[in-house]
């Protein structure tokens, strides 16, 4: 049996060697090849490293010198924070039950970054429930295609199991705004905490204003910062509610529901998971949009809540949900572009299936951008509406709320 210190001491010439590497004499390929496969070996290293800890722990060996806590014990004899050192053991612990999440890195199919996930979502009342239903968390984390994905699938079961251990769900409470005002210099300092609907609705909008400050920025030759410009955007958020005339306009934000979920859970356009009761408060100020999909790509049919244009551009974001380039970009569709798949100058139609979303690089850069097929066509009609309505009734009894209008 190789001893700890022969163990340690081939890590130690394995790292001396990726040190004395001439990382500049290689392919892309093969540069990439190595990237892929040093994150993959790091991530099984931190399995066998919280083995050791969590062991290291127990046996509690770090009581000796007269230390606290094994946490200020590693932090010291480590060099490193005590803080970090007690998320660490932490994870370590809850690790050693993680049977199967601990199988799946070792594998290579996930991630420490799953398992921080995991006990950030599963811990205290949720983890034996997380137990119960590890494996299948695991197998749908392991075929996502992003991180950004995964963290959804595991949003997603946090709400659920909230609901099934009868708890209120998290991130519930009222957004609050802190506004301090120099009495000397007359500046307004603006801290704060918007709950994830109120979040939606304001960066959206300033976000918005962000892009027409940079457009005019650039026209007039002005450079600012990203929070000068936040700052810009804010205000002029504000001088636009004074000067208002009329009707205040109603915040309008996207939210998607699931087809076998849509009675417990769902979904901001920016990808935030929210149980249904936080919306509660938004539904008589807020415009709703809701499309019905026969499967996961075809729109069949739009509410039809108020006039509006670019109800087709809405549905491909929607359905799309993040941008579409063959990089697998994270950027939330509702963030970019909607562009043909096969362009209009070579006889693309404008259509659902020959659009896709698109952030602003991958669609206007001439050197990233991809091609893709059009998806396949399928009849919408009205009697693909009506099948696709009836069979809703038959799994949900009721219809999302609005008057439907077939595409």
């Amino acid at each position: 049996m190789t001893s700890p210190a022969d163990l340690v001491r081939q890590l130690h010439d394995v790292a001396d060697a990726l040190l004395s590497t001439d990382v500049d004499a290689l392919g892309s390929d093969e540069l990439q090849a190595l990237v892929v496969s040093l994150q993959a070996e790091r991530s099984r290293l931190a399995v066998a490293a919280a083995d050791v800890l969590h062991r290291w722990e127990s046996c509690g060996g770090w009581r000796a010198d007269g230390s606290l806590n094994a946490s200020l014990a590693l932090g010291r004899d480590t060099r490193s924070c005590h803080r970090a050192a007690k998320r660490e053991l932490r994870r370590a612990r809850l690790l050693e039950r993680m049977v199967r999440t601990r199988a799946a890195v070792v594998a290579g199919r996930l991630s420490m970054d799953h398992v921080d996930l995991f006990v950030q979502y599963a811990a205290g009342a949720r983890f034996e429930l997380f137990l119960e239903h590890e494996q299948m968390l695991v197998e749908q984390c392991a075929g996502c295609e992003l991180f950004d994905d995964a963290r959804r699938v595991i949003q997603y079961w946090a709400v659920l199991a909230d609901d099934l251990l009868g708890r209120a769900p998290s991130g519930t409470e009222r957004s609050r705004v802190y506004a301090s005002r120099s009495q000397i210099s007359g500046r307004l300092l603006i801290d704060g905490d918007l709950d994830v609907v109120d979040a939606e609705i304001v960066e959206g909008e300033l976000r918005r204003l962000i892009g027409e400050l940079r457009h005019q920025d650039k026209t007039n030759g002005v450079a600012r910062t990203l929070g000068e410009l936040r700052a810009a955007a804010l205000v002029r958020m504000a001088t636009r509610s004074v000067n208002a005339t009329g009707v205040t306009a109603r915040p309008l934000f996207q939210v998607i529901i699931g087809d076998q979920t849509a009675r417990r859970l769902c979904e901001l356009a920016s990808g935030h998971v929210l149980a249904p009761e936080q919306l509660i408060g938004h539904l008589d100020a807020a415009v709703v949009e809701s499309f019905l999909f026969d499967g996961p790509t075809t729109v069949i049919a739009k509410t039809r809540q108020r006039t509006f244009t670019g109800a087709l551009r809405r549905a491909v974001q929607v359905r799309d949900r993040r941008c579409q380039h063959q990089s697998v970009c994270p950027t939330p569709a509702v963030h970019g572009d909607v562009d043909h798949r096969t362009p209009a100058a070579r006889g693309g139609a404008t259509s659902q299936f020959n659009g896709r979303s698109l952030c602003t690089p991958h669609n206007r850069r001439e050197d990233l951008r991809d091609h893709s097929d059009p998806l396949p066509e399928q009849r919408v009609d009205f009697l693909e509406a009506a099948r696709c309505r009836a069979r809703w009734t038959v799994l949900h009894g009721d219809w999302p709320p609005g008057t439907w209008d077939d595409e």
